[in-house]
């Protein structure tokens, strides 16, 4: 009799195939879902590892350039030391302090101040002017295409 109940009680704890089905297709969703979910997290913690990548770089970057600059100012003012101390190229010296001063202003504060001078546009070769008749590349030889600053020896 006690094997009757046992049976019994087993034949109403048998699982439905169907309900089986729904289960583990709910746990198949529900799998997916926390799958997705945890690529979106992973996802949006890079965007923002590279957004602060982005940031410190260009940091880096205009600290970099600041510091170029205020050596730049640096050498102007020694410049027109020099200019005033021997009383030629004054006029020249002190248009290069008030470029070197301008492009400080401008990094420092995101805006070139009102009296700075307008940056003189990139001469153009005429037509049919190819320079050294070399055209595979800039035609002052330089990577860059940079031509030397004033006072400056050309690089060859």
């Amino acid at each position: 009799m006690v094997g009757a109940r046992l049976h019994g009680m087993a034949k109403d704890k048998r699982l439905d195939p169907e309900q089986v089905q729904r289960d583990l297709e709910r746990f198949a969703a529900a799998l997916k879902d926390s799958e997705k979910a945890d690529k979106a997290a992973k996802d949006k913690e890079r965007k923002a590892r590279e957004e602060r990548e982005r940031t410190v770089a260009a940091a880096n970057a205009k600290e970099r350039d600041l510091a170029e600059a205020r050596r730049e100012l640096e050498r102007a003012v020694e410049g027109v030391r020099r200019a005033k101390a021997s009383g030629r190229g004054r006029a020249e010296a002190d248009a290069g302090w008030k470029v070197a001063k301008a492009r400080v202003i401008e990094l420092e504060t995101g805006t070139a101040p009102a009296w700075a001078p307008t940056p003189e546009p990139a001469a153009e070769p005429a037509a049919g002017d190819s320079g050294s008749g070399d055209s595979d590349g800039p035609m002052d030889g330089s990577a860059d295409g940079d031509s030397p600053e004033p006072g400056e020896p050309a690089g060859d």
